[in-house]
């Protein structure tokens, strides 16, 4: 991914972390709010917002703590109305040096849906905390907006008979039976 492609960028460079911590504000402007938008896919975002704390971690890692807010609207599953979302999600992520991740090549990795999360890789000097709150953002939305009220009514068509719908492969049979 290019830097062109990061709707929101706050590089924020690991030896800024004090030993008790750090604490940091990112607010996405009106732009970026615009681009956010455009990369997840949905009609708008309102306003995108993080308050992190970034401290050591171990002797050589860091854990980055918080919360990342949002207001968002997507479009309706059933009507395409949009549908406003407020969004609040926690962020708790541990950074280590990428030497001191192990995974052997063609290692099977077990994955534990009740273990802690594994540490992320730290490849350079900086994280990009923009990244991080696009990220959160996307984990917080609704898979499947709705207008409240509105429910799926599927389309049944009347195919004439009394018997109820006719089967997918009853015309089929009607050719097979022609020749």
């Amino acid at each position: 991914m290019s830097d062109a492609d990061i709707p929101f960028s706050r590089p924020f460079a690991w030896e800024r972390v004090q030993p008790k911590g750090t604490v940091v504000t990112l607010e996405a402007s009106a732009e970026e709010c615009r681009a956010m938008a455009e990369a997840l896919g949905i009609l708008t975002v309102t306003s995108a917002r993080a308050e992190l704390t970034i401290a050591p971690w171990r002797k050589t890692g860091f854990r980055i703590t918080g919360t990342v807010t949002a207001e968002v609207a997507q479009a309706c599953v059933v009507t395409l109305d949009p549908v406003p979302e407020h969004i609040a999600e926690p962020l708790d992520l541990k950074f280590l040096p990428e030497s001191e991740i192990t995974v052997a090549v063609g290692e099977e990795i077990e994955v534990d849906p009740e273990a802690e999360d594994p540490p992320e890789a730290i490849y350079g000097p900086f994280v990009d905390l923009g990244v991080l709150v696009t990220e959160f953002v996307a984990i917080g939305l609704d898979p499947y907006p709705r207008t409240p009220g509105v429910e799926f009514q599927p389309l049944i068509e009347d195919d004439g008979s009394e018997d109820g719908p006719q089967s997918p492969f009853a015309a089929l049979q009607a050719l097979k039976d022609e020749s």
